[in-house]
């Protein structure tokens, strides 16, 4: 372990979650707890998805079964492959529908699979590539299975609800209830619990009510979680099956990070030839010419040319100089020296010239390989760049463990927070870059602050 610059940055969060500033904006989610259940959106968005997941699964269970079974039932025929056809394309519609209410009141982050490409050309083909299509047979198993789970989901959520909400007005309503003759010889106006031959047992008095508005009033605590239990069955069985395909998903990701990859690559070296063209290559030109001047005085007579010559010499020399710590930067930006040394001592370097203090923390058993050091310190030093431009921090925490075959690191703040991932920030370029070896980046950033940046990426990348 070791520390640069201690200061109080030690109450910033050393867990999981990200860093800084107006360049991150957000709007994070609240964690749903036990108390506030009543007054959150997911209790009121999984009530709507019970009561509209119903129907839309009766209308889906029934068009599956109907092509399925039509489909299997002309397979004599060469109807019955343009039958199954349709059923797969059915599949994904309804899959997508599925998708987009599971995504948009349950908070499934489903992602969408890859778009069906025939592999055979023709109206025939076109209907034999279909039958292989696992994205379309996998929603026609979506409904199949999701028809008596969403039966089950309606009733408990309708029944507990309507026992909810009768308990809590249950002492407006009651008196409005027919008379009922009781086994005490009096008329009660209460509901009935029970009111056989022999006994009953009516609530009309005012313990009576008041422990029925109490029930009420914990049915509203219980009844959001046992809903919850519900939907939270039909979003993993959403995951499951309404996902990409597993291969076509890595697939995905593959081409995508390679592309990430290649473009990241490109805009270095443009970068570094941009650096070049107006930086080094200037100043040595400047350099030639200074030079080529003083060659010319030295061969004059004149007697002022001594003192050109040594003005020209001393403004070359000064500008050799420049240039060098021009190429030294410049090659640290491809791969620091410092770096060799070791991923602790780079970062202590890149602590020790953070104008924001910067308290330090490595635990890492042995040493990663070269690429997965390069990246965790290139990320790393992003990260305490974009949280010096922009979060208005006084002090940031940069914290480095093992966990299993990975490396985990966080980057913290006591900044104005309000960070986000997306939308075109420098925070894309350093997800980007995580990518590429199968890393991911974590961003915790409440407005008011503190923010946390936490990636995760191989060990030996």
């Amino acid at each position: 372990m070791s520390s640069v610059n201690p200061s109080p940055v030690d109450a910033v969060p050393d867990g999981p979650g990200p860093s800084a500033g107006p360049e991150f904006v957000a709007a994070p989610t609240r964690r749903v707890r036990f108390l506030n259940a009543p007054l959150s959106r997911r209790t009121y968005a999984e009530l709507l998805y019970g009561f509209i997941g119903l129907p839309i699964a009766v209308l889906g269970f029934a068009l599956s079964v109907v092509f399925v079974c039509l489909g299997v039932s002309t397979l004599v025929t060469f109807l019955g492959i343009f039958v199954l056809a349709f059923a797969t394309v059915l599949g994904r519609w309804l899959g997508a529908l599925d998708r987009g209410l599971i995504n948009g009141l349950l908070d499934g982050r489903i992602q969408k699979p890859r778009r069906f490409k025939a592999r055979r050309s023709g109206l025939v083909g076109w209907a034999i590539s279909r039958l292989g299509d696992p994205v379309g047979w996998r929603g026609i198993a979506y409904q199949l299975v999701r028809f008596p789970l969403a039966v089950a989901t309606f009733c408990f959520t309708v029944t507990f609800w309507a026992y909810t909400l009768a308990g809590l007005t249950y002492w407006i309503w009651y008196r409005f209830l027919p008379a009922q003759a009781g086994h005490d010889g009096q008329e009660h106006r209460g509901a009935s619990l029970w009111n056989t031959s022999t006994s009953s047992y009516f609530l009309d008095t005012w313990p009576r009510v008041l422990v029925t508005a109490m029930a009420g009033v914990v049915l509203l605590w219980l009844t959001p979680w046992i809903v919850h239990g519900f939907t939270s069955l039909d979003r993993l069985l959403g995951r499951a099956l309404l996902g990409p395909v597993s291969v076509s998903q890595r697939v995905r990701e593959l081409e995508q990070s390679r592309s990430d990859a290649v473009t990241t690559s490109n805009e270095q070296l443009r970068r570094i030839e941009r650096d070049l063209h107006d930086g080094t290559q200037a100043r040595l030109v400047a350099l030639a010419m200074n030079l080529g001047q003083a060659k010319e005085d030295l061969s004059s007579d004149d007697p002022a040319a001594a003192e050109r010559v040594r003005a020209l010499i001393e403004g070359a020399h000064q500008q050799t100089k420049e240039t060098l710590t021009e190429l030294r930067d410049l090659a640290r930006g491809i791969h620091p020296p410092i770096l060799d040394n070791g991923l602790e001592s780079a970062l202590a370097s890149l602590g020790a010239r953070s104008p924001i203090q910067v308290n330090l923390g490595i635990d890492l058993p042995r040493r990663p390989s070269t690429t997965t050091e390069t990246i965790t310190y290139f990320t790393i030093a992003e990260l305490l760049t974009n949280a010096v431009k922009h979060s208005g921090a006084s002090a940031m925490s940069v914290r480095v463990r093992s966990r299993g075959d990975q490396i985990v690191f966080s980057v913290a703040d006591n900044g104005r927070g309000g960070a986000v991932l997306g939308g075109g920030t420098g925070l894309d370029g350093v997800q980007r870059r995580l990518a590429t070896v199968d890393g991911t980046l974590d961003l915790d950033s409440p407005l008011g602050g503190p923010t946390t940046i936490t990636g995760v990426l191989p060990y030996d990348a």
